[in-house]
C-alpha cells in the first residue's frame, strides 16, 4: 500500500511540473513546448529561445475601431458610364462569337480510300475480242493509239497533237523585259552605306501614259491636333471622374493672375481610343463628369459658379483649367 501511495505522489508531482512548464510560458502552447524540448535535445542554434513576434503581448484590437467613413469612389454617373461601356464590349464579343460559329474539330477518322480503277473493256469495233486499245508507257490514249489486228500492229498519231505542234512553230516569241540587278558596293569600316539609284522607269506601252511614282502627289495627312491644349493639367483615375490626390494646391496655382469675376474655362477629356460613335459618346460623358468634378473643386476654393465655363472633348487625358478660351 505504501508503494502505491508513493507511485501516485510521483505521478502528481510530474503532472504538476508539466503543467507548470506549460503555464510558465504565456505565449506558447503544448505543441510549442514539446517542439522546444526536441530542439533542446538536438542542440545548436535551433535550440536557443527565439524572441516572440512583435505585438504578441498586446491586447487584441476592438472591432469598433474599424473605419466608419466610406472610401472615396467615382460618382454614380461615372460608374454607370463605365458599366455601359463594359456591357457594350460584352455584347460585341457575344455577337462576334456567334458570327464566327463554333470552332472546327479535327476528325480522327481515317480518310476514305480512293475507288478502285475500273478494268478496261475490249473496244467496240472488235469482232472476236482480239482487238483492244492498250496505252504504252509514256503515251496517252488521246495522242496515239495502238491497234492489234490479225497479228499486225500500226501506230497512228492523233490529229490534235499535230495541230498543236504546227501552232507552236508559227507562234511568235514574246519579248520579256530585261531584268537588271543592282549590287551595292561593299561598305568600308567607318563609312555610311550608300543609297542605291532610283528604281528603273516604268515600262511604256503604246497608247498608255504611265506616270512615274515620284511625280505622283503625296496623300494628304489627317489634320490632327497634336499640340497639347493650353491650361494646367489635372489627373484623374482610369475611366473615372475621381480626382487624383495631392492636387489641391495646383487648383489654387491655376487661378494665379485671375481678376475679379474673370471667367475660368474647365475642359474635361474622355481618354477616347476609337473613332466609333459609341466610344466617342461614352468618352464625352466621361469628359463632362471630369469637368464637373473640377468645377466643384473650384467652387470649394471660392470661385463663383457663374464664372466657370465647362466644356468636354472625347480625345485627351484628364482635365485642364485655363483663364482663356
Amino acid at each position: 500500500m505504501r508503494n502505491d501511495w508513493q507511485e501516485t505522489g510521483r505521478r502528481i508531482l510530474f503532472a504538476s511540473a508539466f503543467l507548470g512548464s506549460l503555464t510558465g510560458c504565456a505565449h506558447r502552447d503544448a505543441v510549442d513546448t514539446v517542439g522546444n524540448w526536441w530542439h533542446q535535445y538536438e542542440g545548436g542554434a535551433i535550440a536557443q529561445q527565439r524572441p516572440p513576434p512583435p505585438g504578441a503581448h498586446n491586447p487584441y484590437p476592438h472591432v469598433g475601431l474599424t473605419p466608419t467613413t466610406p472610401p472615396e469612389m467615382p460618382s454614380p454617373a461615372a460608374r454607370t458610364n463605365l458599366t455601359d461601356q463594359m456591357e457594350a464590349q460584352r455584347n460585341f464579343g457575344n455577337r462576334l462569337a456567334a458570327a464566327d460559329g463554333p470552332l472546327p474539330v479535327a476528325s480522327t477518322a481515317a480518310p476514305p480510300r480512293p475507288p478502285a480503277p475500273k478494268p478496261r473493256t475490249p473496244s467496240a469495233d472488235s469482232d472476236s475480242g482480239s482487238s483492244m486499245t492498250v496505252d504504252a508507257p509514256g503515251q496517252t490514249t488521246g495522242n496515239t493509239s495502238t491497234t492489234a489486228t490479225s497479228g499486225a500492229s500500226s501506230t497512228t498519231p492523233a490529229p490534235a497533237r499535230h495541230t498543236q505542234a504546227t501552232a507552236d512553230q508559227h507562234a511568235p516569241e514574246l519579248a520579256m523585259p530585261a531584268v537588271t540587278q543592282f549590287a551595292p558596293p561593299p561598305i568600308k569600316p567607318g563609312e555610311l552605306p550608300q543609297i542605291g539609284s532610283l528604281p528603273p522607269a516604268a515600262p511604256q506601252f503604246p497608247g498608255f501614259d504611265i506616270p512615274r511614282d515620284a511625280a505622283l502627289p503625296d496623300r494628304p495627312a489627317p489634320a490632327y491636333a497634336l499640340a497639347d491644349p493650353h491650361g494646367r493639367l489635372f489627373r484623374f483615375g482610369q475611366s473615372s471622374d475621381q480626382l487624383a490626390p495631392g492636387q489641391e494646391q495646383d487648383i489654387g496655382h491655376a487661378l494665379d493672375g485671375r481678376g475679379p469675376h474673370a471667367p475660368v474655362y474647365v475642359t474635361g477629356f474622355g481618354d477616347a481610343t476609337s473613332l466609333a460613335i459609341i466610344d466617342q459618346a461614352a468618352s464625352l460623358r466621361l469628359g463632362l463628369l471630369r469637368a464637373r468634378t473640377l468645377a466643384d473643386a473650384l467652387i470649394a476654393q471660392g470661385v463663383d459658379g457663374a464664372d466657370i465655363r465647362i466644356a468636354a472633348s472625347a480625345i485627351g487625358h484628364g482635365a485642364r483649367i485655363s483663364l482663356r478660351p
